[in-house]
């Protein structure tokens, strides 16, 4: 293009525009567009393409195990219910579903008056019981007392009847004066056995009293329990997922009034298969994830001895490390949970920010001599540092993390250092 042309254009173009250059800088002007043209028309006969400017990684290589993802849930570690503890009536306190409740805290009420009317019999019972106790020791004591006479008589006629036998003997008295010392003897005896039979069935009767005492005062003990307890209370903190439907009715022994559930303590349950539970023993922690994105560490804490025959499995337990305090965790919500498929093994890491998803797989573009070299890749499971790669890519291949986006295959690329002067080997 002359200067003449663009002199032309640049006069014709101000004229369009009802603009009036004064005649000293017009020469001026058509100086400025003829070196702009000129520069333009340079640039676009030299033919070099812009390049753009990205961002390099290296491929890595880490011994860690592989991993696949399998679907688990969570458990609710700590769950409490709440029953009536009798056959009455019953009102909720200011409580709703969903409420959190610290341990102690009154949950309902029952109706106390059937069991304040058992304790009241049980008194009564027990006061009965008192008095035969109190008239039987009383029985006692006297019946000892006399039982002492009845020995000390005992002992006198066996005297009198020996000494009657002596004398009947020596002929100094008749033998039926004798044989009635004798028989008073014999007969003093046999009263003496009668009054200690008497005496021990009475202190057996004393026992059976104190028996029943212990079992009445036991029975109104429980009672002032249960009536106690008609006050329903939450014996942990958490938080009620089901409460009784009606603010007031009845309720029967053993029925279900609230369920409160721990927030704080909940497992993992996962099935795992058993060709994979070898590899899941010699790890340590376990990577899982919510569905909201909160990663969750994992310890095994049990695997369960019995085994789905329709799908090989196992349940397996984990327990959590110390959740995210902002995680919302809830009962049977879906966790993902990486467990191992293999043992540690050196395996190719790329960083996440290299791959690329596209129809049918994930690609990622190689710095080779200035330019990017699209690559298809097979992924496997997702690590700290990136993704491992079961195919694709090989240790110290270098690949684009930033700028990718507007990449194609063999675009010119422009990033800082010397990675990627020479091509990478890359695996089939």
């Amino acid at each position: 293009m002359t200067s003449a042309v663009l002199s032309v254009n640049v006069a014709v173009c101000l004229a369009r525009c009802h603009f009036v250059v004064p005649r000293s800088i017009l020469p001026l002007l058509v100086s400025l567009c003829v070196l702009f043209g000129g520069a333009t028309a340079f640039a676009q006969s030299s033919g070099k393409p812009r390049a753009t400017k990205v961002a390099v990684a290296e491929v890595t290589t880490e011994t860690i195990a592989d991993f696949s993802e399998l679907q688990g849930r969570l458990v609710a570690g700590a769950t409490e219910s709440v029953t009536a503890v009798t056959s009455a009536e019953i009102e909720i306190l200011d409580l709703q579903l969903g409420d959190v409740v610290s341990k102690g805290q009154n949950i309902a009420k029952q109706d106390p008056a059937k069991l304040v009317l058992n304790r009241v019999v049980l008194q009564a019972q027990l006061t009965e019981t008192n008095l035969k106790h109190d008239d039987m020791a009383a029985e006692i004591e006297i019946e000892s007392a006399l039982l002492q006479i009845a020995e000390q008589r005992t002992v006198l006629l066996e005297r009198k009847a020996a000494r009657a036998e002596d004398l009947a003997a020596n002929n100094a008295l008749p033998i039926d004066a004798a044989e009635t010392a004798l028989g008073n003897s014999l007969a003093a005896h046999e009263n003496l056995l009668a009054q200690k039979s008497g005496l021990a069935r009475k202190k057996a009767q004393l026992a059976v009293a104190d028996v029943t005492k212990n079992r009445l005062r036991a029975q109104i003990k429980q009672l002032d329990k249960d009536i106690d307890a008609t006050t329903l209370r939450a014996r942990t903190n958490g938080q009620i997922i089901y409460l009784f439907d009606d603010k007031r009715g009845f309720a029967r022994e053993g029925d279900v009034i609230a369920r409160i559930l721990d927030p704080t303590i909940f497992e993992v349950e996962v099935e795992v298969p058993v060709n994979q539970l070898a590899f899941l023993q010699n790890v340590k922690t376990i990577n899982a994830r919510t569905l909201d994105g909160y990663q969750l560490d994992l310890a095994v804490r049990v695997i369960l001895p019995v085994q789905n025959t329709r799908t090989a499995t196992r349940i397996v337990r984990f327990q959590m490390d110390a959740p995210p305090a902002e995680a919302m965790l809830a009962n049977n919500a879906v966790v993902t949970v990486q467990t191992p498929i293999t043992s540690p093994a050196p395996v190719i890491i790329v960083p996440k920010d290299a791959v690329i998803p596209v129809a049918g797989g994930h690609i990622v573009y190689l710095a080779v001599d200035g330019r990017a070299k699209r690559q298809p890749i097979k992924l496997g499971a997702a690590v700290a540092s990136g993704f491992i790669v079961r195919s694709g890519l090989s240790a110290g291949a270098v690949v684009v993390t930033r700028g990718n986006e507007q990449l194609s295959d063999g675009k010119t690329i422009e990033y800082g250092g010397e990675k990627g002067e020479s091509a990478p080997k890359v695996d089939g």
